[in-house]
């Protein structure tokens, strides 16, 4: 791939994350802001999202393997086959995909680190929903080992551990926190891989998913992730905290779970469950019930207001859009917000230019393209109003909830068994 093309894809692929991430944080960049050989090697929660939040942040070229059912439509083929290598999974084979087998991976990626490349793998090698790293499989040391190993052990590899958090990895517009960790210096591990490949390869593997771990909120099964989820949603909407602060807010609050006694701990979680159920049964959101500070009237909810409303009634369109492309599409829920967020490649440009046409058809002496200047700034400003004054509006116009004073009662009861968490963070992270 040119220069050239790298740089312009590289700024539209950060625009775009900018825009569905708004609320995106990094920390660690350095570590891994260098030039290769390196295998960037990062979780998997968010399918086709994961390898650009990885690579993204980064002033190099980043190159990825990819599951090769990728390759089994001519148009993706033709945009990812400069910068991607085919990796053919089990159930890749079964959809007949031709590409990817593991001569073939083994020695495109050795090449690319040979000519001092940057490759994204995930370990993990499938992408889940839930919050935990999976056992992370022996490929990245295999690499990593091997090519030191054939070019004498003066490459300079390393895996990089990257761990990307979202707090809602299904939904555009949520927030993400990308760690980058001290790096792992392949060649280290010359004298136990000539030793024993085998055991050299396991060891390398084991450390690196010790740091992966250290990177994420690392649940052990789903009964303890939806316990978190429920009781972390509730602190973060009575303290709202920048995603980084939550974060570590988060992994405090895992740790006291984990501390607590199994009674006590079960009871907490059934009573956690018992108000999650029943908001959804009555069709409601936490924020209703919460003391979130914006909560309460601004003068700027209402000023903006119109402005917000003009940039949301000329943003309808592509919302609908979006959302019957992923309704049509039949996909995995888990591709939701990635495939929301690539098409809006192509269907926000081409809304604009027909609302633009539209507006000029119906107004002839118009000015057309002033308003097709306005589409962008005010749906980034709708967006951003909405970000900050959504807990205002939550539940405002819905009435009053027959089980509300129920659904008040648990929710005090949840909090109340709560310790107050140190809200403190050990670190800065930088926004990206």
């Amino acid at each position: 791939m040119s220069k050239p093309f790298f740089w312009v894809l590289h700024f539209l692929s950060r625009w775009m994350l900018r825009t569905f991430y708004p609320a995106m944080e990094t920390e660690g960049v350095h570590y891994a802001n260098h030039p290769g050989p390196t295998l960037l090697c990062g979780n998997h929660p968010n399918t086709l999202a994961d390898p650009l939040m990885a690579g993204i942040h980064l002033d190099y070229q980043t190159y990825f393997l990819a599951n090769a059912g990728l390759w089994m439509n001519p148009v993706t083929a033709f945009i990812i086959d400069p910068f991607c290598i085919p990796v053919a999974r089990p159930k890749d084979k079964e959809a007949g995909a031709d590409k990817g087998s593991k001569e073939e991976v083994f020695n495109r990626t050795f090449n690319a680190l040979e000519t001092g490349k940057i490759m994204y793998i995930a370990p993990e090698a499938y992408s889940e929903l839930e919050r935990k790293l999976r056992k992370v499989k022996a490929g990245a040391a295999s690499l990593a080992l091997e090519g030191e190993s054939r070019n004498g052990w003066k490459l300079g590899i390393t895996l990089q551990p990257v761990g990307i958090n979202y707090e809602s990895p299904t939904t555009c517009f949520s927030r993400a926190f990308v760690r980058y960790g001290e790096p792992i210096v392949a060649a280290e591990w010359r004298e136990q891989y000539e030793k024993s490949p085998m055991r050299a390869v396991r060891g390398l593997t084991n450390l690196l998913s010790e740091r992966m771990e250290g990177l994420l909120i690392h649940t052990k099964n789903k009964t303890e992730e939806r316990c978190l989820r429920r009781i972390d949603r509730s602190v973060q909407n009575d303290r709202p905290m920048t995603v980084s602060a939550h974060h570590y807010r988060t992994q405090r609050i895992l740790t006291w779970l984990r501390e607590l006694g199994e009674d006590q701990r079960e009871s907490l979680c059934a009573l956690a469950s018992e108000y999650d159920s029943l908001l959804r049964a009555e069709g409601r959101q936490d924020l209703e019930y919460s003391s979130h500070p914006r909560r309460n009237y601004t003068p700027g909810l209402f000023l903006a207001l119109p402005l917000f409303l003009y940039g949301l009634i000329n943003h309808l369109p592509w919302l609908v859009a979006i959302n019957a492309i992923w309704k049509a599409l039949g996909i995995d829920r888990g591709y939701k917000a990635t495939v929301q967020t690539l098409g809006s490649w192509v269907v926000l440009p081409l809304l604009y230019l027909l609302q633009t046409l539209l507006l000029n058809w119906i107004y002839p002496g118009g000015q057309g393209w002033l308003y097709l200047l306005s589409l962008p700034v005010s749906g980034l400003f709708a967006l951003r109003y909405w970000v900050t004054y959504r807990a205002f509006w939550a539940g405002r116009f819905s009435g009053r909830s027959k089980s509300h004073d129920r659904l008040q009662s648990l929710r005090n009861q949840l909090m109340a068994a709560l310790p107050a968490f140190d809200d403190s963070v050990s670190t800065t992270p930088r926004t990206a």
